[in-house]
């Protein structure tokens, strides 16, 4: 498994959500200048973010994104699945393309341990973990 931007700008951007005061909230071009990232971008993160009920918006002049659940209850892995990020470490473990190997490959019992217990330890680390991180 290898982070797509989309997946580490999606963590970046959930950490600093977590980073504001309580009730407060962060524009995507807040987000963006701190970390030299394409607004944008941000941008259609932060939405799919919302559209998979994590975030919050508001409008308006103090308008901007927020979580919509303690930090401590948000995990690494739900931000990677509501970005519809693969978790899987090789494709034919998950919904990516079969292999032809797969019912004989030797390999594929182990490849589903250290899958299982990767999406465990992504279970186990929250925004609450994360945003002890560099200061902003």
């Amino acid at each position: 498994m290898q982070l797509t931007k989309k997946a580490s700008y999606g963590l970046i951007a959930a950490v600093e959500l977590a980073r504001a005061p309580e009730g407060e909230t962060r524009s995507a071009v807040w987000i963006a200048e701190q970390y030299d990232l394409p607004v944008a971008f941000i941008e259609k993160i932060l939405h799919q973010l919302r559209r998979a009920g994590l975030v919050a918006s508001r409008q308006g002049r103090t308008g901007g994104y927020m979580l919509r659940l303690p930090a401590r209850r948000v995990s690494v892995r739900l931000v990677l699945e509501a970005l519809n990020e693969p978790l899987d470490i090789v494709g034919c473990l998950g919904n990516g393309p079969s292999c032809r190997l797969t019912g004989v490959c030797p390999t594929q019992g182990a490849w589903r341990t250290v899958n299982g217990r990767l999406r465990d330890l992504l279970d186990t680390i929250s925004l609450a973990d994360l945003r002890g991180g560099a200061p902003t």
